[in-house]
């Protein structure tokens, strides 16, 4: 009788290694459809192509995708979030460049598990490591935020507008930070930027004071009008306030402009007037030392006249939207 349950024992303990074994054979078999679990340290992904790079990257575009999902879910809890405040623009336009950026991420240390040559090409599963990921972020984290705290150092001791040229560079680094802290988040689920939040909002408030605490004056002749009432509104969307007795900056625009027209055959051309201008900016304190100087050289046409192209402020826009209005006014880089 003994022998009899043991033997019946062996016998369901066999059909079910069996099956087991089948079942993982299966799987295996069937990774296309069903690839590995991504685990704390490994990432995979399945991807398709006419040639084996095709597939890799569109496997690596697979787990990129998986990422972004999850950058976008705990984007709200991040450092960034928290920064910002209840700015929901600025939040919104931040986090729909993260999940863009998550998609793009660089990878290192990938492997290809598995490959497959089919009627169209080739299929294949990649092993991304997870923890490579983590480190590389948290090394670029720590060179920018190195950077933060020289320039912070800078930033208190300087002059109101001095602190408004500095709050460009803190601001840039801060929005390198933003793309890094949700990604820093899904990566790695014991991550902490709390460490950071304190530190980086007082980086933020101390900017939006001084901002809030510069007053400028502006001067300028009659070639720069349409120029300034375009710095005027960039400036004023920054929180900079005007005042013609009480300011501690004093802007100085001049452009002088050579009028300029071009035979060709194209009518269309040949009928404008070209305004050559050269303009200059120079910044001054409330002790009249001058603080900044930049000089732009542009060149509009109109078929209006010259007075008309010298009034274009097209140039001026891109130019301001490409190096921010602080910047452009500063000449920093």
């Amino acid at each position: 009788m003994r022998f009899k349950y043991i033997f019946v024992s062996f016998f369901i303990f066999f059909l079910t290694a069996c099956g087991s074994i089948a079942s993982e054979t299966v799987k295996n078999d069937n990774w296309q459809n069903n690839p590995p679990a991504d685990t704390p340290h490994y990432f995979y992904g399945v991807g398709y192509g006419k040639t084996l790079k095709e597939a890799k990257n569109d496997a690596l575009s697979a787990i990129s995708s998986k990422i972004s999902v999850s950058v976008s879910s705990t984007f709200q809890s991040s450092v960034t979030a928290s920064r910002v405040g209840d700015d929901e623009d600025v939040l919104k336009n931040i986090k729909n460049e993260l999940v863009a950026k998550s998609k793009e991420i660089e990878y290192s240390n990938v492997k290809v598990l598995k490959s497959k040559e089919t009627s169209d090409g080739y299929v294949v599963l990649v092993q991304v490591n997870r923890d490579d990921l983590v480190r590389n972020y948290k090394r670029k984290l720590k060179k920018i935020d190195n950077k933060l705290k020289t320039e912070w150092e800078i930033f208190q001791k300087a002059s109101p507008f001095e602190k408004l040229k500095l709050a460009s560079k803190i601001e840039k680094y801060l929005y390198q930070t933003d793309m890094i802290f949700p990604l820093l988040n899904t990566l790695d689920e014991n991550f902490d930027d709390s460490k950071y939040q304190k530190r980086y909002t007082k980086y933020t408030k101390a900017i939006r004071e001084a901002k809030n605490n510069l007053y400028v004056k502006i001067k300028y002749d009659k070639n720069s009008e349409s120029l300034v009432s375009l710095i005027s509104e960039y400036l004023s969307d920054e929180g900079v306030k005007f005042s013609n007795k009480n300011y501690n900056v004093l802007l100085e625009v001049k452009t002088k402009a050579k009028k300029r027209r071009y035979r060709s055959t194209n009518e269309k051309f040949a009928n404008l007037t070209f305004a050559l201008r050269k303009t200059t900016i120079i910044a001054y304190d409330k002790n009249g030392n001058v603080i900044s100087n930049v000089v732009y050289k542009t060149k509009e046409g109109s078929s209006q006249g010259f007075e008309d192209a010298i009034a274009k402020t097209a140039k001026y826009e891109k130019k301001i939207k490409q190096l921010g209005i602080i910047n452009f006014i500063t000449g920093n880089k």
